[in-house]
């Protein structure tokens, strides 16, 4: 394949702590941007098996195509996806850069590069692009689509120092990064704390019908106020041009918050935060926490102004939001794990089940759905949820039990599954596949206006009979 390489610079600024109305300041990451993702392989053929024949846990699957990417001995793994209004599909990922030996310093130099991917339906690649540098770990966290087409990546960049003799030095920054429709690189933005003692970890990105995007995370540092905290989340916007408009930060004294999704409400214009919170209070809530670590949720306007929105505990137990969406209609869905059984009021010591509750737009709790075994050891964890134009609700995952009777193994070390309940609550499809001992895991979930369904996620093992080509490949699948 002929590639097109091209050399992008960006001027290194001192860092400062980015605060509400302050200028951007870049970092310096020379990118490699390559009209491919190079070496690593993709499998096509996947959709020539036999729906009938796929290993899932479940007979009834309507099972179009799927794309399994790797490269020899390398790690690609952390894939998120989005789906547009016109139903192309955007794949961000991270994978292994190629080794070079630098001279200067007697040492081979390795990175880890960003991947990203635009497909139709029909699985017709419409263009690929990789961002790489040798001293930078690009970690990818998020991916978002506006209107337009424009997709927008989030993740943190790991800044390597191999001059220091004594010790390899790291600096850990957010990145956000914007490509249009047309594949083309429009911006490059990075913040972080001048202290290298302190690292920014972005957890998701959204943007809404502006362009504008939201990213969560979290800091170990000063990241608004003056005093450390022990971990302090955050919420930051940037404008469709890369200025960062506001920064919040969400902490209290002695207190770990969380963030860990953000989703924008077409209907009400609302930007939603869902994470979680223990020992202490919320700064500016008086309410105290209910459980050892309670389930929490957001509101925000556009120019900043929240609210706490939803909260979710228990006596002695664990609630942990992890993904947030909303529907047409306005209400909210959390995708959660705990170690709480919600229908007997009981905790569940050393077991973790997966939890959808649905919000409608004032907060109060329509519904809420457990699923996944109640063994000691066994855990089902939910990393992302979306919805439908019809209200139905998707969320996937992965678990070391079964979660079709909520009773016995998985059937590798670890499952991947996708789950299909109605916009009342109603479970309407439970899918689940694995490989003996390998491990699956389900990490993005998006569906188009048609009703079409698309998984993606990682695996060390085979993906439907067809074998992986590096140490950890990334797959996307489609449903219908």
């Amino acid at each position: 394949m002929i590639r097109l390489i091209i050399l992008i610079f960006i001027i290194f600024f001192q860092a400062c702590s980015p605060t509400s109305g302050k200028e951007i300041k870049n970092f310096l990451i020379p990118l490699v941007q390559g009209n491919g993702i190079g070496p690593i392989a993709i499998h096509e053929n996947l959709d020539s098996l036999d729906p009938e024949e796929i290993p899932f846990r479940e007979n009834l699957v309507n099972f179009e195509w799927a794309l399994l990417y790797g490269d020899h001995l390398k790690l690609t793994k952390d894939s998120h996806l989005a789906v547009d209004d016109n139903g192309f599909i955007y794949i961000a990922a991270d994978t292994d850069g190629n080794p070079f030996y630098d001279n200067s310093v007697h040492r081979l130099i390795t990175g880890k590069k960003l991947v990203l991917g635009k497909y139709d339906s029909q699985k017709n690649e419409i263009w690929t692009h990789e961002l790489e540098n040798p001293y930078v770990n690009l970690d990818v966290t998020g991916i978002a689509v506006d209107t337009k087409g424009n997709a927008y990546v989030t993740g943190s960049s790991t800044i390597k120092n191999y001059f220091e003799k004594s010790r390899i030095e790291k600096k850990q920054f957010l990145f956000v990064i914007k490509i249009n429709s047309e594949g083309n690189l429009e911006w490059i933005r990075e913040i972080g704390s001048s202290n290298d003692a302190y690292k920014v970890n972005p957890r998701t990105i959204a943007v809404d019908t502006l362009g504008n995007s939201y990213v969560v995370g979290t800091s170990n540092g000063p990241f608004e106020g003056d005093s450390v905290k022990p971990e302090s989340g955050f919420i930051t916007k940037f404008d469709t041009n890369g200025n960062q408009v506001w920064v919040k930060e969400l902490s209290a004294l002695e207190a770990k918050i969380t963030p860990t999704s953000v989703a924008f409400d077409k209907r009400s214009g609302n930007i939603y935060l869902c994470g979680s919170a223990n020992n202490n209070n919320i700064r500016n809530d008086k309410n105290p926490r209910i459980g050892r670590n309670d389930l929490l949720v957001f509101k925000y306007d556009e120019n900043g102004n929240g609210q706490i929105f939803a909260r979710l505990g228990f006596a002695l137990g664990s609630v942990f939001g992890n993904t947030i969406t909303t529907d047409p209609l306005g209400n909210v869905l959390v995708g959660a794990y705990t170690d709480v059984d919600f229908a007997s009021s009981t905790i569940q010591y050393n077991s973790h089940n997966g939890l959808i509750i649905k919000y409608d737009s004032s907060g109060a709790q329509k519904w809420i759905r457990q699923f996944g075994p109640s063994t000691p050891l066994k855990s089902t964890f939910i990393s992302e949820i979306t919805t439908d134009r019809l209200g139905n609700v998707f969320t996937t995952g992965s678990t070391n039990g079964f979660i079709k009777f909520n009773d016995g193994p998985s059937e590798g070390n670890r499952d991947v599954f996708v789950t299909k309940h109605s916009s009342s609550g109603e479970v309407l499809k439970l899918w689940q596949w694995g490989v003996q001992q390998k491990t699956m895991i389900g990490s993005g979930i998006g569906a188009d206006f048609n009703g079409n369904l698309y998984a993606t996620g990682w695996t060390d093992g085979e993906l439907f009979e067809n074998r992986n080509i590096g140490k950890i490949d990334i797959f996307l699948i489609k449903f219908q």
